[in-house]
């Protein structure tokens, strides 16, 4: 079969352009660093890719659930060693209160002192972090306790547990509602301090032996809270790991499927100039033949 000139001048013009089209591709990948950058470029694997980096979208998300999970125990850590030092604070003056030294004077004043740290266990009670309650259970609008006429104090919160995703199908509990912590099963706490300023005030000795006991029990209630608080970070500090371990995975195989390997494109783009350079001289060649053919 007869090959024309207008034949081999197409098919060699051809060849040209799809050689300047993969040399185009390979300083792109050299610039960028990335072999695989659209479908075009490996449908296959560009179907992988989006697979893994929806993964990695969801483990950052995680990782992100994570870390707001742990700056809220973390405060919640330290309210309660706070209540707790508190209270021990309390349960000390109660028991200076208790002694028969100490006058009906000397309660009242021992009262002042027991009313200022009430308050403050109210504030403490109301921790926050970036602008939420973090005993509030899941009512976050508005502080959970509120003083109302003396020294009651009313729970605004409820008694669900906030919980976050951590992993596929993993959730975690981040906090405890104020109500189990402040005003648990065991005791009331506000209602124990509430019950010693009373029996301060009225200089009764056996008021405030019933307080003491009482502080005792919300110590404990404290330091039932506190260590649930610790395992509850344990959990996180292991999900967090897990996820930083799934991460690191998932990077290093996008990094294999798609990263630029130097030597091999450069290679390959010297190949492609060298059949470039080819392929331009046998064009120019042909060109050479065929104006010699005219001139004839």
């Amino acid at each position: 079969m007869r090959v024309s000139d207008q034949q081999l001048f197409g098919s060699t013009a051809g060849s040209l352009e799809r050689i300047k089209e993969r040399i185009v591709r390979v300083h792109e990948q050299i610039a960028s660093q990335q072999r695989i950058a659209k479908p075009s470029d490996d449908p296959s694997i560009f179907g992988q890719v989006i697979l893994e980096k929806s993964a990695l979208a969801d483990n950052d998300q995680w990782i992100r659930n994570i870390q707001f999970g742990t700056a809220r125990v973390s405060v919640a850590d330290q309210t309660l060693g706070e209540a707790q030092n508190l209270i021990s604070r309390v349960r000390e003056l109660a028991v200076q209160a208790r002694s028969d030294t100490t006058s009906a004077q000397g309660r009242l004043t021992i009262a002042q002192e027991v009313r200022q740290l009430h308050r403050q266990l109210i504030q403490l009670a109301n921790a926050e972090i970036s602008g939420q309650p973090v005993f509030a259970g899941t009512e976050t609008g508005a502080p959970p306790f509120v003083l109302g006429v003396g020294d009651a104090v009313t729970y605004q919160g409820n008694s669900e547990s906030q919980s976050i995703a951590v992993g596929p199908n993993q959730t975690t509990q981040i906090v405890l509602p104020g109500d189990q912590v402040f005003a648990g099963a065991t005791t009331n706490i506000f209602t124990d301090l509430s019950d010693l300023l009373v029996a301060l005030e009225t200089n009764s000795g056996a008021g405030i032996e019933v307080g003491i006991g009482d502080l005792d029990q919300a110590i404990g209630q404290l330091s039932l809270a506190q260590g649930q608080i610790g395992a509850i970070a344990n959990r996180l500090d292991t999900a967090y790991g897990t996820s930083l371990v799934v991460s690191e995975a998932i990077h290093r195989i996008l990094s294999d499927q798609t990263d630029t390997d130097l030597a091999t494109a450069l290679t390959e783009l010297k190949l492609q100039e060298t059949a470039y350079e080819a392929t331009s001289q046998t064009f120019s060649r042909l060109f050479d033949l065929s104006l010699l053919k005219f001139l004839r």
